[in-house]
Protein backbone atom coordinates (compact mmCIF):
# COMPACT_ATOMS: atom_id res chain seq x y z
CA UNK A 1 0.00 0.00 0.00
CA UNK A 2 1.16 3.61 -0.91
CA UNK A 3 2.00 6.02 1.93
CA UNK A 4 -0.22 8.79 2.29
CA UNK A 5 0.21 10.98 -0.30
CA UNK A 6 -0.73 14.40 1.42
CA UNK A 7 -0.66 15.28 5.36
CA UNK A 8 1.66 13.29 7.07
CA UNK A 9 1.78 13.47 11.04
CA UNK A 10 4.66 16.88 11.88
CA UNK A 11 7.93 16.97 14.10
CA UNK A 12 6.76 19.99 15.60
CA UNK A 13 3.02 19.33 16.96
CA UNK A 14 2.12 17.50 20.25
CA UNK A 15 0.85 14.22 20.35
CA UNK A 16 -2.65 13.67 22.00
CA UNK A 17 -4.03 10.28 23.13
CA UNK A 18 -7.38 8.72 23.65
CA UNK A 19 -9.11 5.75 24.35
CA UNK A 20 -12.06 4.22 25.11
CA UNK A 21 -12.86 5.14 28.45
CA UNK A 22 -12.80 8.76 26.90
CA UNK A 23 -9.75 9.79 28.56
CA UNK A 24 -7.44 11.72 26.56
CA UNK A 25 -4.15 13.17 27.91
CA UNK A 26 -0.65 14.26 25.69
CA UNK A 27 1.09 11.31 24.71
CA UNK A 28 4.08 9.45 25.82
CA UNK A 29 5.68 6.59 23.89
CA UNK A 30 5.46 4.80 27.40
CA UNK A 31 1.61 5.59 27.70
CA UNK A 32 1.05 4.86 24.43
CA UNK A 33 2.38 1.51 24.35
CA UNK A 34 0.65 0.42 27.71
CA UNK A 35 -3.09 1.25 25.91
CA UNK A 36 -1.84 -0.86 22.83
CA UNK A 37 -1.29 -3.91 25.35
CA UNK A 38 -4.28 -3.58 26.91
CA UNK A 39 -6.34 -4.03 23.49
CA UNK A 40 -7.75 -7.48 23.40
CA UNK A 41 -10.45 -9.19 21.36
CA UNK A 42 -12.53 -9.89 23.78
CA UNK A 43 -13.02 -6.08 25.37
CA UNK A 44 -14.37 -3.49 22.70
CA UNK A 45 -11.50 -1.21 23.21
CA UNK A 46 -9.65 1.13 21.23
CA UNK A 47 -6.52 3.73 20.90
CA UNK A 48 -6.25 6.73 19.28
CA UNK A 49 -3.06 9.08 18.39
CA UNK A 50 -3.81 12.47 17.55
CA UNK A 51 -2.14 15.47 15.89
CA UNK A 52 -4.02 18.50 15.56
CA UNK A 53 -2.88 20.98 13.43
CA UNK A 54 -4.99 24.15 11.45
CA UNK A 55 -7.49 22.96 9.87
CA UNK A 56 -8.14 19.24 11.40
CA UNK A 57 -5.97 16.65 12.27
CA UNK A 58 -4.10 13.63 11.48
CA UNK A 59 -4.94 10.32 13.54
CA UNK A 60 -3.61 6.25 13.71
CA UNK A 61 -6.26 4.40 15.50
CA UNK A 62 -5.83 0.78 16.34
CA UNK A 63 -8.29 -1.89 17.60
CA UNK A 64 -8.59 -5.51 18.44
CA UNK A 65 -11.41 -6.79 15.09
CA UNK A 66 -14.29 -8.76 17.35
CA UNK A 67 -15.68 -10.17 14.04
CA UNK A 68 -15.53 -10.25 10.53
CA UNK A 69 -12.98 -12.07 8.84
CA UNK A 70 -9.73 -10.47 10.93
CA UNK A 71 -11.58 -11.54 13.91
CA UNK A 72 -9.10 -11.37 17.14
CA UNK A 73 -6.33 -9.71 14.73
CA UNK A 74 -5.33 -5.98 15.57
CA UNK A 75 -6.57 -3.17 13.45
CA UNK A 76 -4.40 -0.22 12.27
CA UNK A 77 -5.34 2.52 10.66
CA UNK A 78 -4.82 6.27 9.91
CA UNK A 79 -6.05 8.98 7.42
CA UNK A 80 -6.32 13.10 7.63
CA UNK A 81 -9.65 14.45 9.69
CA UNK A 82 -10.73 17.79 8.60
CA UNK A 83 -11.90 19.55 11.30
CA UNK A 84 -15.52 17.74 10.63
CA UNK A 85 -14.29 14.06 10.15
CA UNK A 86 -12.43 12.28 7.61
CA UNK A 87 -15.13 12.83 5.09
CA UNK A 88 -15.20 17.19 5.23
CA UNK A 89 -12.81 18.91 2.36
CA UNK A 90 -9.35 17.57 2.68
CA UNK A 91 -9.87 14.81 4.76
CA UNK A 92 -8.46 11.68 3.47
CA UNK A 93 -10.19 8.13 3.58
CA UNK A 94 -9.05 6.00 6.26
CA UNK A 95 -6.45 3.26 5.56
CA UNK A 96 -6.41 -0.02 7.12
CA UNK A 97 -4.03 -2.50 8.05
CA UNK A 98 -4.46 -5.98 9.56
CA UNK A 99 -1.84 -8.38 11.79
CA UNK A 100 -0.12 -9.12 15.29
CA UNK A 101 0.43 -7.03 17.99
CA UNK A 102 4.60 -6.78 17.39
CA UNK A 103 3.64 -5.49 14.04
CA UNK A 104 0.72 -3.14 15.33
CA UNK A 105 3.35 -1.64 17.85
CA UNK A 106 6.23 -1.02 15.16
CA UNK A 107 4.02 0.64 12.95
CA UNK A 108 2.84 3.15 15.51
CA UNK A 109 6.76 3.08 16.71
CA UNK A 110 7.60 4.30 12.76
CA UNK A 111 5.18 7.18 13.03
CA UNK A 112 5.93 8.29 16.39
CA UNK A 113 9.53 8.35 15.93
CA UNK A 114 10.07 9.20 11.88
CA UNK A 115 6.16 11.27 11.01
CA UNK A 116 6.01 9.02 7.90
CA UNK A 117 3.38 6.32 7.19
CA UNK A 118 4.05 3.51 5.14
CA UNK A 119 2.14 0.55 5.48
CA UNK A 120 3.14 -2.74 3.32
CA UNK A 121 -0.31 -3.85 3.64
CA UNK A 122 -1.71 -6.77 4.99
CA UNK A 123 -1.25 -10.05 2.25
CA UNK A 124 -4.73 -10.94 2.71
CA UNK A 125 -6.86 -8.23 0.80
CA UNK A 126 -9.94 -11.33 0.11
CA UNK A 127 -12.35 -9.44 2.39
CA UNK A 128 -12.38 -6.42 -0.36
CA UNK A 129 -13.34 -8.69 -3.15
CA UNK A 130 -16.71 -8.06 -4.30
CA UNK A 131 -19.29 -10.06 -3.75
CA UNK A 132 -20.21 -10.55 -6.61
CA UNK A 133 -17.04 -11.79 -7.57
CA UNK A 134 -16.20 -14.15 -4.69
CA UNK A 135 -19.92 -15.68 -5.45
CA UNK A 136 -17.69 -16.34 -9.48
CA UNK A 137 -14.86 -17.33 -7.74
CA UNK A 138 -16.57 -19.63 -5.31
CA UNK A 139 -18.77 -22.86 -6.26
CA UNK A 140 -20.60 -24.93 -3.19
CA UNK A 141 -22.32 -28.36 -3.13
CA UNK A 142 -24.26 -30.21 -0.28
CA UNK A 143 -24.36 -33.70 0.17
CA UNK A 144 -26.77 -34.85 2.99
CA UNK A 145 -24.42 -38.03 3.85
CA UNK A 146 -25.41 -40.36 7.04
CA UNK A 147 -27.95 -41.91 9.12
CA UNK A 148 -27.91 -37.88 11.14
CA UNK A 149 -28.14 -36.54 8.01
CA UNK A 150 -25.21 -34.62 8.29
CA UNK A 151 -24.16 -31.91 5.10
CA UNK A 152 -20.52 -32.51 3.90
CA UNK A 153 -19.95 -29.50 1.42
CA UNK A 154 -17.60 -29.26 -1.61
CA UNK A 155 -16.09 -25.60 -1.89
CA UNK A 156 -14.61 -24.95 -5.53
CA UNK A 157 -12.21 -21.77 -6.00
CA UNK A 158 -13.21 -21.81 -9.79
CA UNK A 159 -10.05 -19.70 -11.29
CA UNK A 160 -7.45 -21.95 -9.70
CA UNK A 161 -9.53 -25.13 -10.36
CA UNK A 162 -8.97 -26.29 -6.17
CA UNK A 163 -11.52 -27.63 -4.10
CA UNK A 164 -11.70 -28.12 -0.39
CA UNK A 165 -14.40 -31.25 1.38
CA UNK A 166 -15.89 -29.47 4.77
CA UNK A 167 -16.85 -32.37 7.10
CA UNK A 168 -16.90 -36.15 5.32
CA UNK A 169 -19.43 -37.44 7.75
CA UNK A 170 -19.80 -40.81 5.94
CA UNK A 171 -21.08 -42.17 2.23
CA UNK A 172 -17.61 -41.64 1.38
CA UNK A 173 -18.05 -43.12 -2.13
CA UNK A 174 -20.63 -40.39 -2.84
CA UNK A 175 -18.32 -37.81 -1.82
CA UNK A 176 -15.46 -39.27 -3.68
CA UNK A 177 -17.65 -39.21 -6.63
CA UNK A 178 -18.51 -35.63 -6.53
CA UNK A 179 -14.96 -34.74 -6.20
CA UNK A 180 -13.73 -36.62 -8.84
CA UNK A 181 -17.01 -34.83 -11.37
CA UNK A 182 -15.82 -31.44 -10.14
CA UNK A 183 -12.80 -32.02 -11.72
CA UNK A 184 -10.23 -29.95 -9.45
CA UNK A 185 -7.58 -30.66 -7.45
CA UNK A 186 -8.43 -31.45 -3.70
CA UNK A 187 -6.79 -29.04 -1.28
CA UNK A 188 -8.27 -29.20 1.71
CA UNK A 189 -10.25 -31.73 3.87
CA UNK A 190 -11.81 -29.93 6.55
CA UNK A 191 -13.47 -30.72 9.98
CA UNK A 192 -15.43 -28.48 11.74
CA UNK A 193 -15.25 -30.40 14.50
CA UNK A 194 -14.26 -33.67 15.82
CA UNK A 195 -17.46 -35.64 16.04
CA UNK A 196 -17.92 -39.10 14.32
CA UNK A 197 -20.70 -38.20 12.06
CA UNK A 198 -18.63 -35.83 10.68
CA UNK A 199 -15.90 -37.22 10.14
CA UNK A 200 -16.48 -41.19 9.62
CA UNK A 201 -15.64 -40.76 5.60
CA UNK A 202 -12.32 -39.66 6.59
CA UNK A 203 -9.91 -42.49 5.62
CA UNK A 204 -11.65 -43.35 2.26
CA UNK A 205 -11.25 -39.72 1.50
CA UNK A 206 -7.75 -39.54 2.48
CA UNK A 207 -6.67 -42.96 0.91
CA UNK A 208 -8.21 -41.57 -2.50
CA UNK A 209 -6.78 -38.39 -2.68
CA UNK A 210 -3.61 -38.79 -0.58
CA UNK A 211 -2.10 -34.94 -1.71
CA UNK A 212 -4.95 -32.83 0.34
CA UNK A 213 -3.86 -31.54 3.74
CA UNK A 214 -6.41 -32.77 6.70
CA UNK A 215 -7.46 -29.83 9.31
CA UNK A 216 -8.83 -30.16 12.53
CA UNK A 217 -8.80 -28.74 16.18
CA UNK A 218 -6.37 -29.89 18.32
CA UNK A 219 -8.99 -30.17 21.59
CA UNK A 220 -10.95 -32.65 18.91
CA UNK A 221 -8.21 -35.35 18.73
CA UNK A 222 -6.59 -34.93 22.65
CA UNK A 223 -8.37 -36.29 25.64
CA UNK A 224 -11.54 -36.80 24.16
CA UNK A 225 -14.16 -39.69 24.61
CA UNK A 226 -13.01 -41.99 21.84
CA UNK A 227 -17.15 -42.85 21.19
CA UNK A 228 -17.74 -39.51 19.99
CA UNK A 229 -14.55 -38.51 18.48
CA UNK A 230 -12.89 -41.10 15.60
CA UNK A 231 -10.03 -39.27 14.36
CA UNK A 232 -7.66 -40.49 16.86
CA UNK A 233 -8.66 -43.49 17.07
CA UNK A 234 -7.78 -43.25 13.17
CA UNK A 235 -4.33 -42.57 13.88
CA UNK A 236 -3.56 -45.06 15.94
CA UNK A 237 -4.70 -47.55 13.52
CA UNK A 238 -1.92 -49.04 11.30
CA UNK A 239 -3.81 -49.81 8.59
CA UNK A 240 -5.68 -46.40 8.30
CA UNK A 241 -4.42 -44.25 5.64
CA UNK A 242 -5.01 -41.07 7.77
CA UNK A 243 -1.24 -40.40 9.10
CA UNK A 244 -0.90 -36.93 9.42
CA UNK A 245 -2.93 -33.96 10.54
CA UNK A 246 -2.98 -30.61 10.54
CA UNK A 247 -4.18 -28.24 13.68
CA UNK A 248 -5.71 -25.25 12.90
CA UNK A 249 -4.27 -21.87 14.57
CA UNK A 250 -8.03 -20.65 14.39
CA UNK A 251 -8.90 -17.29 15.11
CA UNK A 252 -10.47 -16.14 18.66
CA UNK A 253 -8.78 -18.91 20.15
CA UNK A 254 -7.32 -18.39 23.55
CA UNK A 255 -4.60 -21.24 23.40
CA UNK A 256 -3.25 -20.03 19.93
CA UNK A 257 -1.10 -15.95 20.42
CA UNK A 258 -3.44 -13.68 17.53
CA UNK A 259 -0.54 -13.11 15.66
CA UNK A 260 0.37 -16.76 15.03
CA UNK A 261 -3.27 -17.69 14.35
CA UNK A 262 -3.55 -18.64 10.11
CA UNK A 263 -5.64 -18.38 7.28
CA UNK A 264 -5.17 -20.92 4.36
CA UNK A 265 -4.98 -19.99 0.63
CA UNK A 266 -7.91 -21.65 -1.29
CA UNK A 267 -6.54 -19.64 -4.61
CA UNK A 268 -8.00 -15.83 -4.52
CA UNK A 269 -9.41 -16.55 -2.36
CA UNK A 270 -9.01 -17.50 1.70
CA UNK A 271 -10.56 -19.90 4.56
CA UNK A 272 -10.21 -18.46 8.14
CA UNK A 273 -10.98 -20.39 10.70
CA UNK A 274 -12.70 -19.15 13.80
CA UNK A 275 -12.91 -20.64 16.94
CA UNK A 276 -16.64 -21.55 18.08
CA UNK A 277 -16.76 -23.97 20.85
CA UNK A 278 -20.22 -24.65 22.61
CA UNK A 279 -20.89 -28.15 20.75
CA UNK A 280 -17.06 -29.43 21.56
CA UNK A 281 -14.27 -27.96 23.29
CA UNK A 282 -12.73 -28.55 19.17
CA UNK A 283 -15.61 -26.81 16.87
CA UNK A 284 -14.56 -24.16 14.62
CA UNK A 285 -16.11 -21.82 11.84
CA UNK A 286 -14.77 -21.56 8.50
CA UNK A 287 -15.61 -18.40 6.82
CA UNK A 288 -14.41 -17.63 3.33
CA UNK A 289 -12.89 -14.72 2.51
CA UNK A 290 -15.02 -12.80 4.30
CA UNK A 291 -18.53 -14.24 3.17
CA UNK A 292 -20.45 -17.67 3.97
CA UNK A 293 -19.93 -19.07 7.23
CA UNK A 294 -19.65 -23.08 7.41
CA UNK A 295 -20.06 -23.46 11.11
CA UNK A 296 -20.60 -27.27 11.58
CA UNK A 297 -22.60 -27.92 14.79
CA UNK A 298 -22.83 -24.28 16.55
CA UNK A 299 -25.42 -22.43 14.80
CA UNK A 300 -28.69 -23.97 12.87
CA UNK A 301 -31.57 -22.22 11.84
CA UNK A 302 -33.64 -21.16 14.70
CA UNK A 303 -31.58 -23.32 16.95
CA UNK A 304 -28.03 -24.23 18.06
CA UNK A 305 -25.72 -27.32 18.49
CA UNK A 306 -26.38 -29.49 21.68
CA UNK A 307 -24.19 -28.70 24.23
CA UNK A 308 -24.90 -32.12 26.73
CA UNK A 309 -22.34 -33.84 24.73
CA UNK A 310 -18.66 -34.24 26.24
CA UNK A 311 -16.91 -31.40 25.91
CA UNK A 312 -20.01 -29.11 25.49
CA UNK A 313 -20.51 -26.18 27.63
CA UNK A 314 -23.56 -23.73 27.42
CA UNK A 315 -21.47 -20.67 28.68
CA UNK A 316 -18.88 -21.48 25.82
CA UNK A 317 -21.76 -21.85 23.21
CA UNK A 318 -23.33 -18.38 24.47
CA UNK A 319 -19.90 -16.63 23.77
CA UNK A 320 -19.67 -18.31 20.30
CA UNK A 321 -23.79 -17.27 19.25
CA UNK A 322 -22.40 -13.97 20.61
CA UNK A 323 -19.66 -13.83 18.45
CA UNK A 324 -22.12 -14.67 15.23
CA UNK A 325 -24.68 -11.90 16.48
CA UNK A 326 -21.56 -9.15 16.39
CA UNK A 327 -20.35 -9.61 12.96
CA UNK A 328 -20.66 -7.02 10.35
CA UNK A 329 -23.63 -7.17 7.51
CA UNK A 330 -25.52 -10.07 6.43
CA UNK A 331 -23.78 -13.44 5.35
CA UNK A 332 -25.12 -17.33 4.06
CA UNK A 333 -24.63 -19.72 7.03
CA UNK A 334 -23.98 -23.41 6.14
CA UNK A 335 -24.81 -25.55 9.30
CA UNK A 336 -23.69 -29.30 9.34
CA UNK A 337 -27.55 -30.54 9.63
CA UNK A 338 -30.33 -28.96 8.17
CA UNK A 339 -30.56 -26.43 4.97
CA UNK A 340 -28.85 -22.92 5.11
CA UNK A 341 -30.05 -20.13 6.57
CA UNK A 342 -28.58 -16.66 7.30
CA UNK A 343 -27.00 -14.49 9.57
CA UNK A 344 -29.65 -11.70 9.21
CA UNK A 345 -32.26 -14.41 9.86
CA UNK A 346 -30.58 -15.73 12.98
CA UNK A 347 -30.12 -12.18 14.42
CA UNK A 348 -34.00 -11.85 14.12
CA UNK A 349 -35.49 -14.86 15.11
CA UNK A 350 -33.10 -17.53 16.55
CA UNK A 351 -33.93 -17.41 20.17
CA UNK A 352 -30.46 -18.66 21.55
CA UNK A 353 -28.63 -15.93 19.02
CA UNK A 354 -31.19 -13.31 20.51
CA UNK A 355 -30.68 -13.99 24.02
CA UNK A 356 -26.69 -14.85 23.92
CA UNK A 357 -26.42 -11.29 22.75
CA UNK A 358 -28.67 -10.17 25.20
CA UNK A 359 -25.97 -11.55 27.65
CA UNK A 360 -22.94 -9.83 29.43
CA UNK A 361 -20.08 -11.40 28.74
Amino acid sequence: MEPIPQKQPRPGLPWTLRNAGGDACPATWERLEAELNRLHPEHDSFVILEQEDDDGFWYIQSAVALAGPHTGQFIVGCGWSGAEGPTTPGGIALVEWYGGYADAVALFRNVWENHTVDFTGFEDQSHLIPVNRRKELLGITRLEVGMLGTNCYILKENKANLLAVIDPGADPERIIAEVRKQGGNLKYILLTHGHYDHVDALPELAAAFPEAEIYIHRRDVKDVDRHLFHVGGMLKDPKCPVTRLHYFKAFNDWDVPTPEARQLPFGDLVIHPIHTPGHSEGSVTLRISGGPLFCGDTLFEGSCGRTDFPGGNVRKMMASLRLFGMMEGDAAVYPGHMMPTSLEAERKSNPYLRQAMQETP
